[in-house]
């Protein structure tokens, strides 16, 4: 199994969004599409923000 790190750009800052993981010979595109399905889902969800904007 391998395990690689993926990172998501936009403008100047970089975050680390999460793993994929791939068996030998695995088709990576299944697998990215899961991670951006995930993504998208997580952006559905409501997030609690501080007045601050810190939480």
């Amino acid at each position: 199994m391998i395990t690689l790190p993926v990172y998501l750009t936009v403008g100047d800052h970089t975050a680390e969004v999460g793993e994929l993981e791939l068996e030998s010979g695995e088709d990576i595109r299944p697998a990215l599409a899961d991670l951006f399905r995930a993504a998208a889902d997580a952006f559905d969800q409501p997030e609690e923000v501080t007045p601050d904007g810190t939480a």
